[in-house]
């Protein structure tokens, strides 16, 4: 029973290819009905090849747009969002499945905390492994540190990867953190429109971390939230392009370097972009040969 006045969520979900997930994904919201006011807008990247549209009408609770072209995540997520009225947004990854009373756990968090500019919940893989969607921001050693690094796989208890990607942390806390995964992260529709948006600068990863730090930025606060749960299928919506995400991913690291943490010393500009250059080039070619670590 939806309570006269409760707080109303849009979902935004940026689909490029995998129609299987997507519904999958649709199917967990009529499994696990929101019982807060709640709209899903699907924003279909690859409409002009592969639409979704007979599906998404299986569902009445979701609007469809279509984009002529492949728009991106950060660009997508912000047609999602165009012109809504609800009073939170919820940017949810395709690859992903709701729990009952994830969105309705979401929002009484943030109701009853002022401070929290962005919300993540546990990232559940499929095999029930809890994920590491939240960590530190990223230093100039994260490029060898990463979930995916060399130095990460062969060397798992290392302090540079732990430091990263928060090994230690008590994961079954409610607790303040750098930034949470943009596979399932909520915020205030009036702190989104205040920071503008994701910078679409970002086509695809980092999108979330860079939001995270410009949330930070304005005085407010990021929080991990144990309270509520989804299931991540890690790289499910982007598989369909490993080389072009691989692309993306490391060009995205270098655009928050300089957007954040370049003091426009040129060597050090220089010596980044030589460092992701390098590592991007090593797992294009893992890629090409079928050993890239993060398959």
């Amino acid at each position: 029973m939806i309570e006269h006045g409760a707080p109303s969520v849009c979902v935004s979900i940026v689909h490029y290819r995998n129609p299987d997930l997507l519904d999958a994904c649709l199917q967990s919201f009529v499994e696990h009905p929101p019982t807060l006011p709640f709209r899903v807008v699907v924003v279909d990247n690859s409409a002009s090849t592969h639409s979704v549209k007979e599906r998404v009408e299986r569902y009445p609770f979701v609007e469809l747009r279509e984009a002529k072209t492949n728009i991106g995540f950060s660009a997508g997520n912000n047609r999602g969002v165009e012109g809504a009225t609800e009073d939170y947004y919820f940017f949810l990854n395709p690859d992903t499945k709701i729990f009952e009373s994830t969105l309705e756990n979401l929002v009484s968090f943030m109701e009853r905390t002022p401070s929290a500019g962005a919300l993540g919940p546990t990232n559940i893989g499929p095999d029930g492994i809890i994920q590491f969607s939240c960590r530190k921001f990223p230093n100039i050693w994260t490029v060898l540190a990463n979930r995916y690094s060399f130095l990460t796989r062969f060397f798992p208890n290392n302090p540079i990867s732990n430091r990263y990607l928060q090994t230690e942390l008590d994961r079954g806390e409610t607790q303040e953190v750098d930034w949470v995964s943009g596979a399932a992260l909520m915020m205030r529709s009036e702190d989104f429109k205040n920071l503008r948006g994701f910078d679409e600068d970002y086509f695809l990863y980092s999108e979330d971390v860079d939001l995270c730090y410009r949330i930070h930025q304005i005085g407010k606060k990021v929080y991990f939230f144990p309270g509520s749960k989804i299931v991540h299928a890690i790289g499910g919506a982007s598989g369909k392009s490993r080389y072009r995400s691989l692309w993306e991913r490391h060009r995205s690291m270098y655009t928050f370097f300089r957007k954040h943490y370049s003091r426009d010393i040129p060597l050090l500009d220089l010596i980044t972009l030589f460092g992701v250059l390098s590592r991007a080039t090593l797992f294009l070619f893992l890629e090409s040969v079928g050993r890239s670590p993060h398959r």
